[in-house]
């Protein structure tokens, strides 16, 4: 009945949704394979949130075009047809129609400065956007590398967890085995059961997990994950933490957004100064009409040429409190300014600081996990020789187990930490992974609609606005606290760890002990003595 109503009554259609669904659920991979690259580059192009930042980008690039509009030429023209009857005491006395048509045109010679910090201020707001949008793609490559990432390490969990119930399993098999004929006790039994039970536990939990990873994969790349391949190495970090600081101040699109804020709440400073300036226009019109209201006999053509000069005089203070406005709120951006350099040296201090812990502590968990291997191999031959129990080996099983998951998780965890400290600084690109990829322009739309409708004669005028309105500082803004940068961590960072496969399975790790077993064996067999 479910599949009927999703699949509106389709069977063949439900049938093939199932089988699609079948191997993920079951928690196998598709045979295809897809590289880093491949998701990176295929989200990149496809992801609708950075589609539809990108069009957020283009509309605002018309901001510009309206703003410069106000240098431009502006002709309206006017028609009109006026019918008119006139009665008096129900009698019809008169009864009229007329005809009339007009063009003005109207061009503006000095704008004191309006225009000039309109266009700047939409400029400004235009490379704020630009930053927005590269935030966006940096935090899309951002989630796709965790994503991917993270689907890998559950797949390798899983595996573990499965192949470890399965050893238990056996253990519980044997151990029950050995209860039959009382070479065990009861307590043996129990103790292998609750940790088969365990394990199956962890297997449930482990299933679980990977389905919501690939649930997060598909969400952001916008497919399904696949057989996903190793993820290259990255070698393009910073070489301390002074670089890195360095960086984000330079690139961070976080710092350089907050920056052109500020400098659009400049321009606004002087649009608003600019409205207790003189503003200068010329106007022509011209006009077809009846030389006498209602009689189409005789139609005058009038042409008239002005020059109109609109100064302010007296606004009851309204010039003013928009001057005061905006300059609060370019305080309010300077020292919104400051707070995104605060917050920046912060993020990435913590971030150098946690991808170093997380490259120490892979050295020890690996130490870890080659040791509890050997301890686990060790226990399992020492309780042949009724050495061990069974709970010995329950908790070497059991201990190898969680340093091999710790370790996919720490290594894990540091890839992403590498990705996030280029994310902070702002080096994070496409480019890293994809090299082939074709990243997105922001500034070819603007650069094909800036000069849309334009005019001659704006030049002339924008000429007379750069000589005659005061000028805008276009400077970076007066530091609002000098704050000193945190002196080098003392101790160094350590070098990248080499790519490794996953730890083997205990499962695996059985085998090539029986395997090595037979292939000493065979190297050293057992010479039995002649008969004499």
């Amino acid at each position: 009945m479910i599949m009927r109503k999703v699949f509106g009554g389709r069977p063949l259609c439900a049938l093939l949704a199932l089988f699609w669904a079948l191997p993920w659920a079951l928690g196998a991979r598709p045979a295809q394979a897809e590289t880093l690259a491949e998701a990176i580059a295929y989200a990149y192009e496809v992801n609708p949130g950075i589609n539809a930042q990108r069009a957020a980008l283009r509309a605002l690039d018309e901001s510009y075009v309206q703003a410069r509009a106000g240098y431009g030429l502006t002709v309206g023209v006017t028609a009109g047809h006026t019918y008119e009857r006139l009665d008096r005491d129900r009698a019809r006395e008169q009864e009229a129609t007329t005809n009339s048509a007009g063009i003005t045109v109207t061009q503006p010679l000095y704008t004191g400065g309006r225009v000039r910090a309109r266009t700047n201020a939409a400029e400004a707001r235009i490379l704020a956007g630009r930053e927005q949008l590269r935030q966006a793609e940096i935090d899309l490559l951002q989630r796709v590398v965790a994503a991917f990432i993270s689907v890998r390490r559950d797949e390798d969990i899983l595996r573990i967890n499965r192949d470890t119930a399965a050893v238990l399993q056996q253990q519980y098999d044997d151990t029950d085995a050995k209860f039959r004929v009382r070479q065990v006790t009861r307590t043996d039994l129990a103790q292998a059961e609750g940790r088969l039970a365990n394990a199956r536990t962890a297997v449930i939990n482990a299933q679980a997990a990977l389905q919501s990873s690939r649930a997060r994969y598909l969400g952001v790349v916008g497919r399904p994950p696949a057989t996903l391949e190793p993820p290259p190495q990255i070698d393009a970090l910073p070489a301390d933490i002074d670089r890195a600081l360095a960086l984000a101040e330079e690139k961070s699109p976080q710092l350089l957004n907050a920056l052109y804020a500020e400098d659009a709440s400049r321009a606004r400073i002087a649009e608003a100064r600019a409205g207790r300036r003189p503003s200068i226009s010329a106007r022509a019109d011209l006009r077809h009409a009846p030389f006498l209201p209602y009689d189409q006999a005789i139609y005058d053509d009038t042409f008239t040429a002005s020059i109109q000069l609109s100064q302010p005089l007296y606004t009851s203070g309204q010039i003013s409190s928009v001057i005061r406005q905006a300059i609060q709120e370019n305080n309010r951006d300077r020292l919104t300014v400051e707070n995104v350099r605060l917050t920046l040296i912060q993020n990435v201090v913590d971030a150098w600081s946690q991808l170093e812990s997380n490259r120490r502590a892979l050295e020890t968990l690996r130490q870890e996990v080659a040791a509890n291997q050997t301890a686990f191999l060790g226990v399992r031959e020492e309780e042949r020789f009724a050495l061990r129990s069974t709970l010995d080996i329950l908790n070497a099983s059991s201990e190898l187990q969680n340093a091999q998951a710790n370790l996919l998780r720490a290594s894990a965890a540091e890839y992403i930490g590498r990705v996030q400290l280029l994310a902070i600084t702002g080096d994070l690109t496409p480019l890293i992974f994809a090299p082939a990829t074709k990243l997105y322009d922001p500034a070819r739309n603007f650069r094909d609609v800036r000069n849309l409708g334009m005019t001659p004669f704006e030049i002339p005028v924008r000429v007379i606005e750069i000589l005659t309105a005061p000028g805008l500082d276009r400077r970076s803004p007066k530091r609002v606290l000098e704050v000193d940068v945190p002196p080098p961590v003392l101790i160094p960072m350590p070098p990248a760890p080499t790519p490794a496969p996953p730890p083997p399975s205990i499962a695996d790790i059985l085998e090539t002990s029986r395997q090595q077993a037979i292939r000493d064996a065979h190297k050293n067999p057992i010479s039995t003595p002649k008969p004499q």
